[in-house]
């Protein structure tokens, strides 16, 4: 499969290059060793972004544990970053990194309408200290996700 976009960047000191595929239906979504699930969420027509004591601002989203589907990695991670319950969501797309001399990694990346459960009390594994929101137009300045973000803005544009 030819992917859509390609780009690369630095990251922690290592030069990652990025094939980025879409995915617009939950039956197109390749069964692929997921690693990492982020999203772009809908909370009251505001996209919320985690903060992190040490870390640059993010999606949120994080790791699949063992076994876990992309849908029950979206359920946790919104619940624990954000304290919101996932009304749906429907894939964006996903992007193979690979570094040099390491393996790929598959990070899918995900539109998802949320419901406030209550505020944001913590992130059991204790990274996320917060979160703020902000229109979907300023997300690749506080994402700062290059070609990838910008094409994930411009996919999310018609779920808003």
């Amino acid at each position: 499969m030819k992917p859509d976009l390609l780009d690369s960047f630095e990251f922690r000191g290592e030069h990652i290059d990025v094939e980025w595929f879409d995915v617009l239906s939950k039956d197109k979504i390749p069964n692929l060793p997921w690693q990492q699930v982020y999203v772009i969420g809908d909370l009251s027509g505001k996209v919320p972004i985690v903060t992190y004591e040490n870390d640059n601002d993010n999606l949120p989203g994080g790791k699949t544990e063992p076994g876990e589907t992309p849908d029950q990695t979206i359920r946790r991670e919104i619940q624990e970053e954000l304290n919101c319950n996932v009304i749906s969501w429907e894939p964006l797309g996903y992007q193979r990194c690979s570094t040099k001399g390491k393996n790929e990694v598959y990070q899918l990346r995900a539109f998802a309408r949320l419901e406030k459960i209550g505020e944001f009390e913590s992130d059991p594994d204790g990274s996320v200290i917060g979160y703020y929101t902000i229109d979907l137009g300023d997300l690749d300045k506080a994402i700062q996700w290059g070609l990838v973000g910008e094409r994930l803005q411009n996919i999310a544009k018609k779920h808003f």
